[in-house]
This record gives C-alpha cells, sequence and structure tokens, in this order.
C-alpha cells in the first residue's frame, strides 16, 4: 500500500474522456465506497472523494455538478474550497446507475482519489478529541484496505491538519503535524477549520 495521503485509486479514466465537459462518472463506485464507510461505525473519520492530475501538479479544479439519471437531475455536487467534492449518498442512484456530471475550469487529465480523512469547523478542540480523530482514521484505514491488506496497513506517526480553505494558515503554519506523543498531551487548540489526514 502506498504511504500517500491519496491512499486508493477508484478508478483511472482515459484522457479522451477527461476533455469532455462535463465529465461524467459512476455513481455507484462512489457509492460503494460510501457504504464501506458506514459500515466501518466510525464517528470522526471519512472518506473524500477529489480528482487529481495526472501529472502530479496537484488537484484538477471542478467548477459545479450534479448526479442525474438519464437527463433528470436528482442531486446536486457540492464542491469544497479545497476541491473536495461531496455526492448525495441514496441508494435509489445506485440502483439507477445514476451519473455524476462535473464541470470542470480546465481539461488537465486526471485521475479519482479517495483519501481518509476528517473534517473539522473552527474552533477550539482538545488533543483527546484529536486523537479520538487519529483512531476512527486508523480503523477506517483497516476496513478499507481489507484482508488480507489490513494486516499490513502502517503504523500512524500521527495526524496532520491542513487548513480547509487553500490560503489560511494554522498557528503561523501552512499546516500542523502532530505526533502520537503530541496527541497524548492534554491541552486544547483554537483552530480555523481543518481538514485533517493521517500522517505515516
Amino acid at each position: 500500500m502506498k504511504h500517500s495521503l491519496f491512499i486508493a485509486m477508484l478508478l483511472a479514466l482515459p484522457a479522451s474522456q477527461l476533455q469532455a465537459a462535463p465529465l461524467e462518472l459512476g455513481y455507484s463506485g462512489f457509492f460503494k465506497y460510501m457504504a464501506k464507510v458506514k459500515k466501518s461505525k466510525v464517528e470522526h473519520a471519512d472518506l473524500g472523494f477529489y480528482l487529481s492530475r495526472t501529472d502530479g501538479q496537484g488537484l484538477c479544479n471542478i467548477e459545479s455538478g450534479v448526479v442525474k439519471v438519464d437527463d433528470e437531475i436528482r442531486g446536486e455536487v457540492e464542491v469544497l474550497p479545497h476541491q473536495q467534492f461531496l455526492l448525495p449518498k441514496d441508494k435509489d442512484l445506485d440502483l439507477d446507475k445514476a451519473i455524476v456530471a462535473l464541470d470542470m475550469t480546465e481539461t488537465t487529465e486526471c485521475d479519482i482519489s479517495i483519501q481518509i480523512q476528517s473534517n473539522l469547523e473552527a474552533g477550539e478542540i482538545t488533543r483527546t478529541d484529536l486523537r479520538a480523530v487519529e483512531q476512527d482514521m486508523y480503523v477506517l484505514l483497516q476496513k478499507m484496505a481489507g484482508w488480507p491488506g489490513k494486516y499490513f496497513v502502517p503504523d500512524l506517526q500521527g495526524i496532520t491538519l491542513n487548513p480547509a480553505v487553500p490560503g489560511q494558515d494554522i498557528n503561523g503554519q501552512s499546516q500542523l503535524k502532530l505526533s502520537q506523543a503530541q496527541l497524548a498531551e492534554e491541552g486544547s487548540f483554537n483552530l480555523p477549520a481543518v481538514r485533517i489526514t493521517p500522517w505515516f
């Protein structure tokens, strides 16, 4: 398993598809991953869906999107400032073979990636709460790895906190890494909205 933040690939799309506008993807693949999260019964961790550039230069930019069945729009796609896109969780959309149509701001070739993470709103959070986030992310990581992959999941060194809004900072830093030892301490942080990811 790669020790990168993007831990799994949903599917790789041929370049010809990626040049089209909008980009259309099957909903069912996403729904299967959302169902795995539900079965893992974690409270403080989730999977984030992204489009990553195939040239390794960060993320592709999504302007907006919808979920549709044939020509009928059945849901909206929410795009967060850090380019995560959120989909409605609806079994009927899975059964109806819905399509996720994403309007892109560029024609760069992209792959779909998923990331184990936790999105937190701005405010005060204790180190105890952050430990709970880390534990749930590790549980979800094992669930996603399956069998026998869960026996080869690397131990976490801690967590990484990234500003949810690009360009912001956390206590004057572009990101904040907290080790296992630091998480075991007492105290709290006053944070902007953040996206927490595993630190391997």
